[in-house]
């Protein structure tokens, strides 16, 4: 147990990948980012945009490894490596389409933020719906890794009550932290007179 819980506190960092052919599939250059940046440390996921890629690694020393890898060849291109902050500019305009989204979805009416456990980790999802299960119906999960924290919504307020009282729950030897989400139907009074929002970007998005 020491070792998985230690295994969730390495460091990550995430790094933008450039120089492939746009034209080749998606999955074929997931798979030979994935299979390149394995010598840095731990894979955790790899995202295709158009013109570039992003892979967030974990790992003792594993930026520096990963840089180590700028200008290599990855089967007949040269890839252009550069550490990239989480709050980059595809990100913010990220954050902000699902700030939008968030606002105007009946399914994130009630809902908590839950921190304390490592994202990253096989059957997030279910082991957290699980656990929240009992509190009542769960209309919505967005689980982000950069972030490290996950959205839970639920039907009704009485419900995300339940939710809340869970907060120093352990799951699976990891305590977890859980607080209110602001939302503008269903938590006004948690919110300022310019009726902000709470929200995380997810990593994996789960209906």
């Amino acid at each position: 147990m020491k070792a998985f819980l230690a295994k969730g506190r390495l460091p990550r960092v995430r790094v933008s990948v450039e120089g492939y052919d746009t034209l080749v599939p998606q999955e074929d250059i997931k798979k030979a980012l994935t299979n390149h940046f394995s010598s840095c440390g731990e894979v955790l996921t790899t995202k295709k945009l158009v013109r570039r890629a992003f892979v967030v690694l974990r790992g003792d020393g594993v930026e520096g490894k990963a840089l180590q890898l700028d200008g290599s060849d990855v089967g007949g291109w040269e890839a252009l490596v550069k550490v990239t902050p989480t709050e980059d500019e595809v990100t913010l305009r990220y954050k902000a389409r699902l700030l939008k989204e968030t606002c105007e979805d009946k399914r994130c009416r009630f809902g908590i933020t839950v921190r304390g456990y490592d994202t990253s980790l096989p059957d997030v999802k279910t082991t957290l719906v699980k656990h929240f299960s009992s509190c009542g119906k769960i209309t919505h999960v967005y689980i982000s890794t950069l972030d490290r924290k996950t959205n839970i919504y639920f039907s009704r307020r009485d419900e995300e009550k339940k939710a809340l009282k869970l907060d120093g729950s352990e799951v699976g030897g990891w305590k977890l932290a859980v607080t209110l989400v602001a939302t503008t139907r269903g938590n006004p009074d948690r919110v300022s007179k310019k009726r902000r929002l709470s929200y995380c970007i997810p990593g994996t998005v789960h209906e």
